[in-house]
C-alpha cells in the first residue's frame, strides 16, 4: 500500500521534473511513511515517476519503483494483489525472472505476457503507473470497481498523476479553482458522480479502467464492466438450486477472506453490529484459529458515541466480538471530537464530501493504526447482496419506464409545488412522514432518467429546485442551468448500468454512482490518512461477479438474503436478525446544540468563501430556520459547512 504521483511531458519537451515528483510525494507522506521511490531517467526527461510505501508484503524487499529484467518497463504500484503467489508461480513457469517475493512485481511481468489482457488475471486493488521505455508508453489504471483513487490533470501539455489531489497542487501552475459547473451536483448528492471533481481540470480515472498515454495522445481502456466473467469466474446458472449457490456464495467469500488475509504485518477488523463485517470476522477467526499460534485473536475494532443514537453500534459489535473470542476495542466519539475530525477528514478526503459516518471512521482509524498496519472492512456486502432500498426502488422505476413511458409532467409538476413546505413539514406529528414519501410518488410521473436521479440524490428531501433557486447566488444559478452537469452526468452513468434485466441494472446503477463516488472513496482516504490500509474482501471479482449474478429472485428475496443464508451455519443469530439499519452519528442533536455556534461563525463569517456563491439572506434564513426546530435542514447544512472548510483549505 502506497501513494503514487508522477509527470508525463506529453509534448516531448523535456519538462518532467524530478524535483516536482519530490515535492508531489511529500504531499502525501501519509501514505507512504516507510520509504520512498523515484524514477527520472536523464536519457527520457518526459516522464518522471514516485512513490510513497506503507510496508506490508515483503517488507524488506519490494522497494519500488520496480523493473522488469532489462529495465526497458518501470512500475510505482499503490494497493495489493491478493493472489500473488499463484501469479508468480505461473509467471515463473512461463519464463518469466522475478526478483523480490511481492505483488507488485507481477503487474510487469503480466504487462509482459498479456499486454492489455493482465487485468483479467489480477484479484486485487490498486493504482499503478507503468513506463514502457521501449514503446515510449505510459499506462495509468485503476482497478475494477475503483478501491484505489488515482487523479489526474492535463495543463498545458503535462499529464500529472496522483494518488490524491494535494499532491497535483504542489506546482504552482497548476491552477487551484471551483469548477462552478459541477458545484450543484456535490450539493444535490453530497459527493462527485462522474470523473469530474470541484477542482476545475482535475478529473479521477474512472474504476476498471487504464489510461494509455503514447505519441502524444491518451485513450481510454475499459477492462471491467458490471455482470461480465473475470479471472474464469463463472455466475449461477439458471435452474441451480439454492442449496448450491449459497455454498458456492460461502466458499467464494471463504477464499476471498482468505487472501485477503496475506500479509507480513499485523491486521485486524473494523467491526460493526451487521451481517456483513459480522461475516468477515467468522471466516478471519475460522482462518487465523486453523493456521496462526494457539492464543492468537483476531482484533476488531468499533466506533460509537457519547450519546444515544437510534443505533449504536457499541454493544452488538460487542457482543459478536465475545462470540468469536476477538480482542476487541471501541472508540467513543463526543461532538468535540466530532469537529476536531471533520476538519482533517476535510483536508485528507480532497474532495468535498458531506459524509458524516466518514469523519467517525477517521478517528477510528487514527486509534486503529496504533495497533495494526492493516483493516479489513465489510464494505460492500450492501452493494454486492442487496441491501439498500435503492436496489428496489430503481428497480421499480426502470420496470415501469420499460415500455417508453416518459412521465406525466402535471402530475410531477404538482408534487414539486409542495416542496417549499417540505423541511416544516417534518415537524408535526400526523404530516412529518410526506417529505419522506411525497418525491418517491413524483418519481412515477417523471421521465426515467430523471426519477432515478432524483430518488438517488434525495431530491425534495434534501436539497429541491425551490432550494436552489433561493439560495444560489445569480452566478452559480446560471452555471447549474447552463451546465446541467448531474443531469448529464447521471444519464450517462444510466447508459453504463442498463441491462436487460432490470434488477441487475439497478445494481449496476448503485456501483457505479454511490459506490465509486462515495463509500469507496472514503475507506481509501481516511484509513491513509493514517498509514492504515484498508481491505475489503465483499470486491475481490470471483465473489462479485458471481454474487451479482445470482438469479434476481433469490437475491431480492430479502435483504442480503444469499449474504445472510449463506452464512447463517457460522453466524450468531444477532448477528443474522438484525434488521437492515444505517450507520448513524449523531448530528442532527449537534448540529442544533453542541455544534450551532461553530457552524454559525463558520457559515456567516463575512469572509466566508460561500458569499461568493449564496445568497446571504436565503443562507441566514436557512440557518435561523433549522437551529429553531421550525424547518430542519441538517443535510443541507452540513455539505454547506463541508463545502466552506473545503474552500478554506484548499483555494486559499
Amino acid at each position: 500500500m502506497c501513494g503514487i504521483c508522477g509527470l508525463f511531458d506529453q509534448q516531448g519537451r523535456g519538462r518532467a521534473s524530478l524535483s516536482a515528483v519530490r515535492a508531489m510525494s511529500d504531499a502525501i507522506r501519509h501514505r507512504g511513511p516507510d520509504g520512498d521511490g523515484f524514477y527520472a531517467p536523464a536519457e527520457q526527461p518526459d516522464v518522471a515517476l514516485g512513490m510513497r510505501r506503507l510496508s506490508i508484503i515483503d517488507v524488506d524487499g519490494s522497494s519500488q519503483p520496480l523493473y522488469n529484467e532489462d529495465r526497458s518497463i518501470a512500475l510505482v504500484f499503490n494497493g495489493e494483489i491478493y493472489n500473488y503467489k499463484e501469479l508468480r508461480r505461473t509467471l515463473i513457469a512461463q519464463g518469466h525472472a522475478l526478483r523480490t517475493d511481492g505483488d507488485g512485481e507481477t503487474l510487469i511481468h503480466l504487462y509482459e505476457q498479456y499486454a492489455l489482457g493482465m487485468f483479467d488475471h489480477l484479484r486485487g486493488m490498486y493504482a499503478f503507473a507503468l513506463w514502457d521505455s521501449r514503446q515510449g508508453r505510459l499506462l495509468l489504471a485503476v482497478d475494477h470497481i475503483g478501491m484505489k483513487p488515482l487523479y489526474l490533470c492535463q495543463h498545458d501539455g503535462m499529464l500529472r498523476f496522483a494518488s490524491e489531489v494535494k499532491a497535483l497542487l504542489t506546482d504552482p501552475t497548476v491552477p487551484r479553482a471551483l469548477d462552478r459547473d459541477v458545484l450543484d451536483t456535490f450539493l444535490s448528492f453530497g459527493y462527485m458522480i462522474g470523473e469530474e471533481t470541484l477542482f476545475a481540470g482535475v478529473r479521477r480515472l474512472p474504476p476498471g479502467h487504464a489510461l494509455i498515454v503514447e505519441g502524444g495522445q491518451a485513450r481510454l481502456h475499459p477492462f471491467w464492466e458490471f455482470g461480465r466473467d473475470h479471472v474464469g469466474v463463472v455466475g449461477a446458472r439458471e435452474g441451480e438450486s439454492e442449496e448450491s449457490i449459497l455454498g458456492e456464495v460461502r466458499d467464494r467469500l471463504t477464499d476471498s477472506v482468505r487472501l485477503h488475509l496475506r500479509s507480513d504485518v499485523p491486521l485486524g477488523l473494523f467491526l460493526s453490529a451487521g451481517v456483513d463485517s459480522a461475516s468477515i470476522l467468522a471466516l478471519m477467526s475460522r482462518e487465523i484459529g486453523a493456521s496462526a499460534s494457539v492464543g492468537e485473536r483476531v482484533r476488531t475494532f468499533t466506533v460509537g458515541y457519547a450519546m444515544p443514537t437510534r443505533d449504536n453500534e457499541l454493544d452488538g459489535a460487542a457482543r459478536i466480538a465475545a462470540h468469536f473470542g476477538a480482542q476487541h476495542q471501541a472508540r467513543i466519539i463526543t461532538a468535540d471530537d466530532w469537529w476536531r475530525g471533520f476538519e482533517r477528514y476535510v483536508w485528507h478526503h480532497d474532495e468535498p464530501n458531506a459524509n458524516a459516518s466518514a469523519v467517525s471512521l477517521l478517528l477510528l482509524a487514527e486509534e486503529t493504526a496504533q495497533q495494526v498496519k492493516v483493516v479489513l472492512t465489510g464494505l460492500g456486502g450492501d452493494e454486492v447482496f442487496c441491501g439498500y432500498p435503492s436496489h428496489r426502488l430503481f428497480a421499480e422505476i426502470l420496470r415501469a419506464r420499460r415500455g417508453g413511458g416518459e412521465g406525466i409532467p402535471a402530475l410531477a409538476n404538482a408534487l414539486a409545488a409542495l416542496e417549499p413546505y417540505y423541511p416544516a413539514m417534518k415537524r408535526f406529528r400526523y404530516v412529518g412522514a410526506l417529505p419522506t414519501y411525497l418525491p418517491r410518488w413524483r418519481s412515477r410521473f417523471l421521465p426515467r432518467d430523471e426519477a432515478l436521479r432524483r430518488t438517488a440524490s434525495f431530491d425534495g428531501l434534501v436539497m429541491s429546485d425551490t432550494l436552489r433557486r433561493r439560495l444560489y447566488g445569480a452566478p452559480l444559478r446560471a452555471a447549474w442551468q447552463a451546465a446541467q452537469h448531474k443531469e448529464r452526468t447521471y444519464a450517462a452513468l444510466i447508459g453504463r448500468s442498463l441491462r436487460y434485466d432490470v434488477d441487475d441494472a439497478a445494481q449496476a446503477l448503485v456501483i457505479n454512482t454511490w459506490l465509486t463516488g462515495n463509500a469507496l472513496l472514503v475507506a481509501d482516504k481516511v484509513t491513509m490518512a493514517h498509514s492504515l490500509e484498508a481491505r475489503v474482501p465483499f470486491f475481490d471479482p470471483a465473489l462479485l461477479d458471481y454474487a451479482t449474478r445470482i438469479p434476481a429472485a433469490l437475491r431480492l428475496r430479502a435483504n442480503k438474503y444469499a449474504l445472510r443464508e449463506a452464512m447463517r451455519p457460522l453466524l450468531p443469530t444477532e448477528a443474522l436478525e438484525r434488521p437492515k439499519k444505517p450507520f448513524e452519528t449523531p448530528i442532527l442533536g449537534w448540529f442544533t446544540h453542541a455544534l450551532r455556534p461553530r457552524i454559525a461563525q463558520r457559515l456567516l463569517d463575512p469572509g466566508a468563501r460561500l458569499r461568493d456563491l449564496f445568497e446571504r439572506p436565503a443562507l441566514e434564513r436557512l440557518l435561523r430556520d433549522h437551529f429553531s426546530g421550525r424547518a430542519p435542514q441538517v443535510e443541507v447544512i452540513f455539505r454547506l459547512l463541508t463545502l466552506e472548510t473545503w474552500m478554506r483549505q484548499f483555494m486559499g
